[in-house]
């Protein structure tokens, strides 16, 4: 055997302590004491499972919260904090932080990662660039797809555009937006789709977070995926506007996605690339 884990334990089976044997990459066997030769490590009755999978994080801004200044007022708005900032970043700056994070990640069972990546004329393409260095160097315990988006708007913010379509020739594996922070944020959702159209890519956009459900984008965002055929290559991340809707509201909402073909991650306002100390 290529590896022996010996003495863990699996979902199906808690309270049993097996021997698992991985053989060119794959199990091979699974059994309470496995008579095999190879390296052995000893899971001492913890459990094995899958590798987990980090739909949505921001590894170009982690670790950055003691550069940011505090909040004046109860209203938080990260986005605020950190456009100032972005023009400081340097790609080994971006490459140092996110690569802290993502070992954390890996250390804690993640195997898969979609990692949002801002691109603007604030930023440039640095932040692309430093994270699509990690996503070679890290390609033996991790498979990162890179999801580039205009964080602070789009059609308001001249030469963002042009960007995106530079990091998506460089490969990125899907666009997103943002499209509270433009004027038009329905022109901005068009947009997007086009670009995923053209270089045939998937969507994962930040939408509809607000304190209330007066206005949603997911009905615009629903048409163009059914127009576009693009259903199961879509999601809707933040989507906190839910969470102020009545059951039956919610419901409706609910099914026209699905129906549609549009997945949801659901997060906290504050998002998670603020992440300060260790």
């Amino acid at each position: 055997m290529d590896l022996i884990i010996r003495k863990a334990r699996v979902s199906n089976r808690p309270e049993a302590l097996l021997d698992i044997g991985i053989e060119s990459g794959r199990i091979a066997a699974i059994m309470p004491t496995l008579a095999a030769d190879g390296p052995e490590y000893d899971a001492a009755g913890n459990l094995v499972c899958a590798g987990l999978i980090e739909t949505h994080i921001h590894l170009d801004k982690s670790r950055i919260i003691e550069r940011c200044a505090p909040e004046a007022t109860r209203e938080i708005n990260p986005v605020a904090s950190v456009a100032p900032l972005k023009k400081s970043f340097t790609v080994e700056d971006v490459g140092l932080r996110a690569a802290r994070t993502l070992e954390d990640c890996i250390l804690h069972g993640a195997t898969r990662m979609r990692t949002q990546v801002e691109v603007d004329p604030g930023i440039g393409l640095r932040g692309y660039e430093a994270v699509a260095a990690l996503v070679a160097e890290y390609k033996w315990a991790i498979d990162i797809e890179i999801c580039v988006f205009p964080q602070d708007g789009l059609t308001n913010y001249p030469g963002t555009d042009e960007l995106l379509v530079e990091a998506l020739k460089r490969s990125a594996k899907a666009v997103g937006g943002a499209p509270r922070y433009d004027t038009d944020g329905a022109a901005q959702i068009s947009r997007i789709f086009e670009l995923a159209r053209e270089f045939d890519v998937d969507i994962d956009i930040h939408l509809d977070v607000g304190p209330t459900a007066d206005h949603l984008y997911i009905h615009q965002v629903c048409e163009l995926t059914e127009k576009y055929r693009r259903g199961g290559r879509v999601v809707a991340g933040h989507m906190a506007k839910l969470s102020t809707m009545p059951p039956d509201r919610l419901k409706v909402v609910a099914r026209r996605m699905a129906d549609a073909g549009v997945a949801v991650t659901v997060l906290p306002a504050t998002d998670l690339y603020l992440m300060g100390r260790d």
